[in-house]
């Protein structure tokens, strides 16, 4: 079999100077129509949700490629992005994975960040009670044993207990403060400062000023 030209590609009437120009022009692949051309089956090409009409925030193309065109993408990215169920983010720039949707105690966040500064703790203490399986924790307030427990104070900031502090400041074991302070663990002490610094300069609520 000689090489094959894939250049005046006729489809359904209309006639391409190349794979490249049908491709954009029907929403697909330039492979995919070199595939057409080879199988015979150029009239099926681009028949599926490509010519289909596609709502992009609000307004509705008549197909991918006019959405694409509108919208400075390639008519791929707006069939991936119908495929993914991301089409409300074409053309802004926004790529990589949606922000994990955050509910606790029935309230909706749209990311573990505004979860954290709703309820001022540290995006760590949020993503250690989702891990749980038990995220309405982040909002229940603590109990604590009024004999055992005992305020905790650093960097200017003073917490009803070590576990309290624990929480707020974002470590993944509420009884980490209580672990360093008892081994005396210098490099400890360092990160619950450095984690206290962190917690001020963000604009956290805090329990109590000492």
């Amino acid at each position: 079999m000689g090489k094959r030209v894939y250049q005046n590609i006729e489809i359904r009437g209309v006639v391409y100077p190349d794979a490249n120009a049908a491709a954009a022009a029907l929403g697909v692949t330039a492979g995919q129509v070199r595939m057409a051309v080879r199988k015979d089956r150029l009239d099926g090409l681009g028949t599926r949700p490509a010519l289909r009409p596609v709502t992009i925030r609000g307004v509705t193309y008549p197909n991918f490629s006019a959405a694409g065109k509108a919208l400075g993408v390639n008519p791929n990215t707006v069939r991936a992005a119908y495929r993914n169920g991301t089409l409300h983010r074409v053309g802004t720039g926004r790529v990589g994975p949606e922000p994990m949707r955050v509910r606790i105690a029935g309230k909706d966040f749209d990311d573990v960040n505004a979860a954290a500064a709703h309820f001022g703790v540290q995006s760590g203490t949020v993503y250690s009670a989702i891990c749980d399986g038990d995220p309405d924790r982040v909002a229940r307030p603590a109990v604590y044993n009024p004999w055992k427990s005992k305020p905790f104070t650093i960097g200017g900031l003073t917490f009803p207990s070590m576990r309290a502090a624990s929480r707020a400041l974002g470590f993944k074991d509420e009884e980490y403060i209580a672990k360093a302070v008892k081994r005396g663990s210098r490099r400890g002490r360092e990160r619950i400062l450095a984690a206290a610094m962190t917690y001020v300069a963000q604009g956290k609520h805090v329990w109590g000023v000492a």
